[in-house]
C-alpha cells in the first residue's frame, strides 16, 4: 500500500505544469482585509502568465468581484490597480464550494529577480469568499 501511495505521489510530481499557485485562507463571513502573497522570483527571462485565484462558497452570489491589486516589486517600486474579476460560476449541484483562476495578465516578464508582493484587497465587504491568491504559470 505504501508503494502504491509513493507511486501516485512521484506521478503528480512528474505530471505538474511547474507553475506556482498560492492561496490564503479569508474569514468566509465577511473578507474585507488585504491578503499578501509572496512570490520568489529566480526566472528573469521567461514569459508567466498571472491569474488571480478564488475559492467560493454558496454564500458568494456574485458574477464579478471588484478587487485592488497592489504589487511591490522586489527594487521596492510598486503598483496599483483595481480590477473587476468575471467569474464563471459553473454549476455544480454537489459542489460545496468552487474555485476559480482568472486571467490577470498574459506573457508578462517579471525581469526583477527577488521577492514579488501582491497584495489583494477586496473594493468592499465580500461574503462567501473562502480563500484568495495568486497563480503564475
Amino acid at each position: 500500500m505504501r508503494l502504491l501511495i509513493a507511486v501516485v505521489a512521484l506521478l503528480m510530481v512528474g505530471c505538474s505544469s511547474g507553475g506556482y499557485v498560492d492561496m490564503q485562507p479569508v474569514n468566509p463571513k465577511g473578507w474585507s482585509e488585504p491578503v499578501s502573497i509572496f512570490y520568489e522570483n529566480g526566472d528573469m527571462e521567461s514569459l508567466r502568465d498571472i491569474s488571480v485565484a478564488l475559492r467560493y462558497n454558496s454564500s458568494f452570489q456574485d458574477d464579478t468581484l471588484s478587487v485592488v491589486l497592489h504589487t511591490s516589486l522586489p527594487d521596492a517600486r510598486q503598483f496599483r490597480e483595481r480590477i473587476t474579476l468575471q467569474l464563471k460560476r459553473e454549476y455544480s449541484s454537489a459542489a460545496v464550494t468552487s474555485s476559480e483562476s482568472v486571467p490577470y495578465r498574459d506573457d508578462c516578464q517579471l525581469s526583477q529577480s527577488g521577492i514579488y508582493i501582491f497584495t489583494i484587497t477586496p473594493s468592499r465587504a465580500v461574503t462567501g469568499v473562502e480563500a484568495v491568491g495568486i497563480g503564475i504559470r
